[in-house]
């Protein structure tokens, strides 16, 4: 598996999972609450700062009555889908404040774009990494320009069929591009039941490139079972308040969390090893057993497993020599409770 750097963070196997911190459009058009997370998200120790170029509300027709079905804590709520990006799109000069300031806090940034002019200013201004998202898999030009930047590349895979994700795949790989495919089990928030996380495996051996997860589960524990199925990439929407009656805030991770569940990930990849068997040089058998006497032996009287125990420490004859020791007799009077060793045994069965 080829590793792919975002800005100087590895991401492959033989290096843990690397946590995206997404913030997305959480902030709507307030950039001082972007740059809080920013913030915030550099405190908690995260790897790596995740956010949109959303800077032009032609990413939705206004010409046509489309509308946004999202569940919140409260209930679910229906928006028109040109009214909610209205609401959220942000001037580039604005972005351009957000993504310096990662620059300084030296945080690699990835950005989701919606189009060509989106991966321009990204590179422009420094960004490590372009985010396609599920429903732009098809967009080929957008994919061919993401993959010019010289930009790595991650793509959802949410709802599409594997022809669909191989297929971008192909045209990314193509034009020489890093790409990291993200395991996307589809609704937001996103049950248990319906993650079928094996395909993190399906998805590394068809593509032997870094596979991650874009985890849309309300808790964090699918972070680790994505760490135990060998995920390379953890994207996690993280927010001030996760309850907020707002889009794809209800799966995410709020702030005061971050830096718990970053420990937690760490632990986990480390518990995996190498699945090299590793046996200590100096191993304590304190606690394996021995043989004792369970009666009075008088000289001369064979042992059998009705007169014989074993218990630790391993003061009397190992049971792992009884097949070959059954039935011998001991040369002297054994006290009942006492080790019976193997220098207390005669071979001679007559």
């Amino acid at each position: 598996m080829e590793t792919v750097y975002i800005g100087n963070v590895p991401v492959g196997d033989g290096f843990p999972p690397v946590f995206v911190a997404e913030v997305g459009s959480f902030f709507n058009k307030d950039v001082d609450l972007a740059l809080d997370f920013l913030n915030r998200t550099v405190a908690a120790g995260a790897p790596l700062f995740k956010t949109e170029i959303l800077h032009d509300p032609d990413t939705v027709l206004g010409s046509v009555d489309l509308d946004c079905h999202y569940k919140h804590a409260g209930g679910e709520k229906i928006e028109n889908y040109r009214a909610l990006i209205e609401r959220k799109v942000l001037p580039l000069n604005d972005y351009r404040r957000l993504l310096s300031a990662a620059n300084d806090m030296s945080i690699p940034v990835i950005a989701t774009v919606f189009e060509e002019y989106g991966i321009d200013f990204l590179k422009d201004m420094g960004g490590a990494g372009i985010k396609i998202s599920r429903n732009n898999l098809h967009h080929i030009p957008l994919l061919r320009k993401a993959a010019k930047s010289g930009l790595p590349v991650i793509i959802d895979t949410g709802d599409v069929y594997l022809s669909e994700t191989s297929q971008a795949v192909e045209v990314l790989q193509d034009l020489g591009a890093g790409v990291i495919v993200n395991h996307h089990p589809g609704p937001n928030p996103a049950p248990a039941g319906i993650h079928n996380m094996r395909m993190i495996d399906t998805y590394k051996s068809m593509f032997h490139m870094p596979i991650g997860l874009a985890c849309h589960y309300r808790g964090d524990e699918m972070l680790y079972v994505a760490v135990a199925r060998g995920a390379n990439l953890l994207e996690k929407g993280v927010v001030d308040d996760p309850d907020r009656e707002e889009v794809d805030l209800l799966s995410a991770l709020p702030f005061s969390e971050l830096e718990a569940v970053l420990a937690k990930v760490q632990r986990c990849w480390e518990s995996l090893g190498d699945g090299l068997l590793r046996v200590p040089k100096n191993r304590n058998l304190s606690i394996r057993t021995g043989m004792y006497a369970r009666k009075h032996f008088k000289k001369g009287e064979k042992i059998s497993l009705e007169s014989v125990g074993f218990a630790w420490p391993p003061v009397g004859a190992s049971p792992e020599y009884w097949d070959d020791i059954e039935g011998w007799s001991v040369k002297e009077d054994v006290a009942q409770g006492e080790p019976i060793k193997l220098t207390n045994l005669s071979a001679d069965k007559e």
